[in-house]
């Protein structure tokens, strides 16, 4: 039987859903007030090409991205991590999708669609972005065989009104950081609402507590700007965190500021692979000392082009397990 158990974001990995480049259907999103999170080219972008597929528009960047989410993939197998790939949209039906609410095909989504708090697999069909939702089934029939033989707990999130309104209740998975029977949930009013926030604490039941943690309103989620190492110690930006939550008070703080070069903040989206390991983005090596000093062990790795489109390196792996 596999073994499903993640309680905390830096025990050992064992296994990642990735998405895929899919450059022949990447579509930009038209845009919306909850892509205010990107840096002023993205916004563009939206403005300029919502609609149009990126493969027309900015083949550069789209080809790149996929490339960079398979050489992610690639390092993780290497390092003996088992890894799961999702597909294009098979039918019509699914690619249309919503499209009479908001054109776009968003498809670096390999763990952006479930949840793992403990044995609990949350399927997240409830994005706040709605062509971004479509891709659930691009998830799905890869996530669901392999829970089949295991001792996962498998539950789905009501899902949305295809008639957007912001106090509809969205839980996306960049929000949300587990520390044991703490669970850390942003809130920026880009992604996760308070709605979603209270179906969560619902859910999991009294034994855990799930704390709001307010976000800069151009923030994306959580995992972009604070990241749990390893007990005792966090990786945050203070400028785009209101509070910390009382039980992170005291963790040792590596600090990370957005330089005025820096239109995205991202440097706290890293990947643990164990307490003593972590991928980065490589526009962020400026932290590689930090790490180094406290006995980390820094992977940097070139993913640029995935955080354009607002995926990091911890945005862009689902895991099923980390344990010890």
């Amino acid at each position: 039987m596999r073994v499903v158990n993640v309680n905390n974001e830096y025990e050992k990995l064992y296994d990642a859903f990735i998405g895929i480049g899919d450059e022949e259907n990447a579509m930009h999103p038209t845009y919306m007030d909850a892509l205010k999170w990107q840096d002023a080219a993205g916004i563009e972008e939206c403005e300029k090409y919502g609609g149009k597929l990126a493969i027309e528009t900015t083949p550069e960047i789209v080809l790149g991205l996929g490339q960079q989410l398979d050489n992610l993939a690639s390092i993780l197998q290497e390092r003996g991590l088992e890894v799961f790939r999702t597909h294009p949209l098979r039918h019509q039906e699914e690619i249309t999708y919503l499209d009479n609410v908001q054109r776009g095909y968003v498809n670096h989504d390999g763990c952006d669609f479930f949840l793992t708090i403990a044995n609990n697999v949350i399927l997240l069909n409830n994005l706040r972005v709605p062509c971004r939702r479509k891709r659930v089934w691009a998830l799905r029939d890869v996530l669901e065989p392999v829970l089949a033989n295991s001792n996962a707990r498998y539950v789905a999130m009501p899902p949305c009104s295809p008639h957007y309104s912001d106090d509809d209740a969205y839980l996306e998975r960049g929000d949300v950081l587990v520390d044991g029977f703490n669970v850390y949930v942003g809130f920026s009013g880009n992604a996760t609402s308070i709605a979603g926030i209270q179906w969560l604490q619902q859910f999991l039941g009294r034994q855990y507590v799930v704390h709001t943690v307010e976000l800069h309103p151009k923030i994306l989620h959580l995992d972009t700007v604070c990241m749990l190492n390893r007990p005792g110690l966090l990786t945050y930006y203070p400028e785009f965190v209101k509070d910390l939550p009382a039980p992170l008070r005291t963790w040792e703080k590596i600090v990370i500021e957005k330089l005025a070069s820096e239109e995205e903040a991202f440097g706290a989206n890293g990947l643990m692979l164990d307490p003593g390991t972590i991928i980065l983005a490589k526009q962020y090596e400026r932290l590689v000392p930090e790490y180094e000093k406290r006995g980390i062990e820094v992977i940097t790795i070139p993913f640029d082009l995935p955080i354009h489109w607002g995926v990091g390196v911890r945005c862009a792996v689902g895991p099923l397990r980390r344990d010890n």
